[in-house]
């Protein structure tokens, strides 16, 4: 009852907002949606209200979910309040976004999840992205710009609620109109802790009624509730697994459509062999802009073993760390620095095209091909996002591919990532909305095992 009572207060408070603030805002969108989710091993029916709110250059993003089960109660593990710390964690929860202007201003953030992020021209941080698994992992993070025409600072933190995978800073420095130098550094604290992100199977009553029934053969008291909790709160893992990167580059405009750059990049960190990791640089560079789209052609060399450009990518969080574990053997896990000492020294190029096709759909396709003697790393990305209005019915289409520096980016392992957002009118005002993900995993027996992440809900405005 005392959960009821704090979420009724949770809603009234931003009923209360929103309907204060309705006259104030310029802009105030609220949707919902209901579906189902899968927490602990076990399905919840889900309901949630999405009110977006924007004025001027301020925009807020909320995300306030209820989770019921089959027998009509509340998952109440987000809707804590028992301490400061429990208080703050459900609050920040509720945020999708808070945002300060954009990306081009002198001045600029955005808290919550962060869609898409390149520093420089992407050696390092390329299209990194902290929502790839969002709603069933929601992280926290921070996009924060500051600076002026002459100096420009850029600082990445992916999230506060947990180790973060990513915090990064670039300089930028402005030596004339035509010119600029940039520094960027990037450190991932703890690899590793991506094993305390991934989503439990274990169903909590399951495993409580197994533990109940045991305590009665046995006859002894096993504490099941506090004995599930310890073991859900217990780290896979023991120690500190760091990697660090850094990167100095330089551009030129010689056109309000062209320029040229370069940038050298280094991962610091040890390969399971305790070599050091390498370093790679981008040159020359080509950046053409034209009117519906972008082209970017790229020499690239890795000058030393154990390095792979774009090392924080969209599908990093995923795989900085990947489970290889199964029934038997549950403690087995590798880190994507201990596949590094796979890459040697190599040369070659990669190109980059986007297009938006007379409002019909855009795209972008993006390919490495780098060699030495007879061995070759690739890599494929693309995605195509289709204007919903030429379908009817339809309000969303996406589809996106990634699959990088392996031998042939069409075959999938655990490099890859795709997935698909669907959305499908059911009547007015309301959209189901269909979203799949899937990366692979490799199993002891030598094959990749898909891992994938759906949902279904129904969202409507309001």
């Amino acid at each position: 009852m005392y959960t009821y009572f704090k979420i009724y207060i949770s809603f009234f408070v931003i009923g209360l907002f929103i309907q204060s603030n309705t006259l104030l805002f310029a802009n105030y969108i609220a949707t919902g949606s209901f579906g189902a989710a899968t927490i602990d091993g076990k399905i919840y029916n889900q309901i949630s209200f999405r009110p977006e709110i924007t004025y001027n250059k301020l925009g807020l993003g909320l995300d306030v979910n209820i989770y019921i089960d089959a027998n009509g109660e509340i998952y109440s593990k987000n809707w804590m309040f028992s301490n400061f710390d429990t208080s703050l964690e459900t609050i920040m929860d509720k945020i999708y976004y808070l945002r300060w202007g954009n990306r081009n201003d002198n001045f600029y953030f955005r808290a919550g999840s962060l869609p898409s992020i390149t520093l420089g021209y992407g050696a390092l941080v390329d299209r990194y992205s902290n929502s790839l698994e969002y709603p069933q992992v929601k992280k926290i993070g921070l996009n924060l710009i500051a600076g002026n025409d002459k100096v420009k600072f850029e600082y990445i933190h992916s999230d506060f609620k947990s180790t973060p995978g990513l915090i990064a800073l670039e300089t930028q420095f402005n030596l004339s109109s035509r010119s600029n130098v940039f520094i960027n550094i990037a450190h991932d604290i703890n690899q590793l802790s991506r094993l305390d992100e991934i989503p439990s199977n274990r169903s909590e009553s399951d495993w409580i009624d197994w533990c109940q029934e045991l305590e009665q053969v046995l006859e002894l008291s096993l504490e099941c509730s506090s004995t599930y909790d310890l073991i859900e709160n217990q780290s896979p893992y023991e120690g500190k697994d760091p990697v660090s990167g850094i990167s100095i580059g330089a551009d030129y405009v010689l056109s309000d459509k062209i320029s040229i750059y370069s940038e050298w990049a280094q991962l610091i960190g040890k390969t399971d062999n305790d070599q050091n990791l390498g370093n790679g640089i981008i040159f020359p560079g080509l950046s053409y802009r034209f009117k519906n789209g972008k082209f970017k052609l790229e020499g690239r060399h890795i000058l030393s073993n154990n390095f792979m450009f774009n090392y924080w990518d969209r599908s990093y969080d995923i795989q900085r760390t990947i489970d290889s574990s199964n029934d038997y053997n549950n403690d087995e896990f590798y880190t994507k620095e201990s596949t590094l000492q796979e890459y040697k020294t190599m040369n070659g190029v990669y190109s980059y095209f986007s297009y938006d096709i007379l409002r019909i759909m855009n795209f972008l396709v993006g390919y490495q091909y780098l060699i030495k003697d007879v061995n070759t790393y690739k890599s494929f990305s693309s995605s195509i996002n289709i204007n919903p209005n030429l379908i009817p019915k339809v309000k969303k289409i996406e589809f996106f591919y990634q699959n990088n520096n392996v031998s042939n980016p069409f075959k999938l392992g655990s490099s890859s990532i795709h997935g698909y957002d669907i959305g499908v009118e059911a009547s007015d005002r309301m959209t189901i909305t269909y979203q799949s993900r899937t990366t692979y995993r490799l199993r002891e027996n030598g094959e990749f095992e898909p891992i994938r992440i759906m949902q279904l809900d129904t969202q409507f405005d309001f």
